[in-house]
């Protein structure tokens, strides 16, 4: 079931900081490009991530809902944030998007073991490389 035990308790959280990101790029006027922040209180997608401090808990389910908004793969939030044809909508859109696949249970939420794992296969990449 989606919201058994730990893993409801962390949907709970994602949602509560993508709420919060939500929040901070409400408006137009509060969102920007090609920087994290500027001058007058703007973010991108990424300081709003950072603000929250859900860089990484975060970064996968909303790639995820700007694929199935854009039809692109974005490697990295930064990525999607700064692309050509991302404006405020296209933002906003994937946000709700990815609110809503958390809620259905769409987008598994990102592990300890997940993330550990992940750590451990890139430097075993590196060390194969001779770097």
């Amino acid at each position: 079931m989606p919201f058994d035990g730990k893993e409801f308790g962390q949907r709970c959280v994602m949602i509560d900081k993508l709420d919060r990101v939500i929040d901070l790029l409400a408006t137009e006027d509060r969102w920007c490009k090609r920087q994290l922040r500027t001058n007058d209180g703007r973010r991108c997608l990424m300081g709003a991530l950072i603000d929250v401090r859900a860089e990484s808990m975060l970064a996968h389910p909303i790639l995820a809902a700007a694929r199935e908004l854009t039809g692109r793969s974005y490697g990295r939030v930064e990525q999607f944030n700064d692309h050509s044809k991302t404006d405020h909508t296209v933002i906003a859109a994937a946000l709700k998007r990815a609110r809503e696949n958390l809620l259905l249970g769409k987008v598994a939420p990102v592990s300890t073991i997940t993330v550990a794992h992940r750590v451990r296969s890139f430097y075993a990449a590196l060390a194969r490389l001779g770097a």
